[in-house]
């Protein structure tokens, strides 16, 4: 290439060079097998994006090959991924501020990575720490992913939906749907603050609805309880023969501000 170069700086352990080619800026780096031109990443991702928070998070050191798109900042991975190989992913990062696409070549969809940070405050904490989160634009669906991109079900292995439109967080298993209580409704902050406040803090605590029966998962504690609508009871899935007792402050417990009490359902039969 007809280019002079010119070494970036006088430490010898920078391997980066700078040069001119008709009306475009060219750069390299010798040490790294980096090319740049007017300051775009030839072939790989820049730093910028690969070291980013959010793709760390989910494809880790996974290297892409990729290709300019037409848009300023833009990449597209030149390689299908996953079992079809269909799905290409595309990377945006503009004024610092990152955004992945995953574009399926096959049904037109086309789906965003949402920040974790998005959920937090929200939701329970294992909904935002276990999963990655996937915009489905034309559903208008958030779905609940593996975190890893190199699962290998990450497509497909979908535990929750959340459906905007409708409002609601659910289940992706059509023999056993259940449904996400809402943190601030006056049945979860009931249930919550007369019995399981006693066992862990509100981001550890879920509960989900499944006809008359509530699933209350103490996730960092890895307990159920279930609560009946129609008996008003809530037993233990590790101690099927006993249910929370209503009275948690008598005899000599009284004052106590931990674990919860249980009695033989025997009691109440």
């Amino acid at each position: 290439v007809d280019c002079k170069w010119k070494k970036r700086s006088e430490n010898i352990y920078d391997g980066w060079y700078d040069g001119q080619y008709e009306s475009n800026k060219v750069s390299i780096d010798c040490f790294n097998g980096k090319f740049v031109v007017n300051d775009q990443s030839v072939g790989f991702l820049p730093n910028n994006i690969t070291s980013d928070e959010l793709f760390q998070r989910v494809f880790g050191h996974h290297i892409f090959e990729v290709q300019r798109a037409e848009q300023d900042d833009t990449y597209i991975t030149k390689h299908g991924y996953h079992h079809d190989g269909k799905v290409h992913y595309e990377f945006n990062c503009r004024n610092y501020c990152l955004r992945i696409y995953e574009r399926h070549a096959q049904t037109n969809d086309r789906f965003e990575l949402i920040p974790p940070k998005c959920f937090e405050g929200e939701l329970a904490e294992i909904f935002v720490s276990n999963y990655s989160h996937w915009w489905n634009d034309k559903t208008k669906i958030v779905e609940f992913r593996p975190v890893h991109f190199q699962h290998e079900n990450f497509l497909h292995d979908i535990h929750y939906i959340l459906a905007i439109k409708k409002g609601f967080i659910r289940t992706n298993n059509a023999e056993n749907r259940q449904y996400l209580i809402n943190r601030s409704s006056s049945l979860f902050k009931t249930l919550f603050t007369k019995y399981f406040i006693r066992l862990d803090s509100e981001p550890y605590v879920y509960m989900l609805a499944e006809n008359d029966i509530i699933n209350i998962h103490l996730s960092r504690l890895g307990i159920v309880f279930k609560y009946s609508l129609q008996h008003n009871t809530i037993t233990s899935r590790e101690y099927s023969d006993m249910h929370v007792d209503d009275n948690q402050c008598f005899g000599t417990l009284t004052g106590l501000r931990s674990g919860l009490l249980l009695s033989p359902m025997a009691a109440i039969e």
